[in-house]
């Protein structure tokens, strides 16, 4: 059986994510607690930014909803309700980093760097 010889095609750095990228002549994919921190850096603003998307949707339903009540009670009240919820959910994703922040200082695990929490459970 004969084996093909490896590729000599060089390659240079890969970017994957923003703010992360692979150098393969370097030794690979760098460390680990890196690597995750800038995913979940980025999972986060991803959801960050559909939650706005969200809130600003449903606003836009609720005030839509408001100015068509033409003078009904109980469509006017819903369509309050709706801009109220949107706003209550903007408030919270707003809130959820200071919250979280509060928290891991209070329980001394630093949450919001996963970098930390790797190394601690290195060897």
């Amino acid at each position: 059986m004969t084996y093909l010889p490896s590729s000599t095609i060089p390659f240079g750095r890969i970017q994957i994510f923003k703010g992360y990228s692979v150098d393969p002549e370097a030794g690979g994919y760098g460390n680990l607690p890196s690597q995750l921190e800038l995913i979940v850096s980025n999972v986060i603003g991803f959801l960050t930014l559909i939650a706005g998307l969200a809130f600003l949707f449903y606003f836009l339903i609720g005030a839509f909803n408001w100015i068509t009540a033409s003078g009904d009670n109980q469509k006017s009240q819903l369509a309050r309700r709706q801009i109220f919820n949107a706003l209550i959910g903007l408030i919270v994703v707003v809130l959820a980093y200071p919250i979280i922040s509060v928290l891991s200082q209070l329980l001394g695990i630093h949450i919001l760097n996963p970098q930390e929490v790797i190394k601690q459970f290195q060897f």
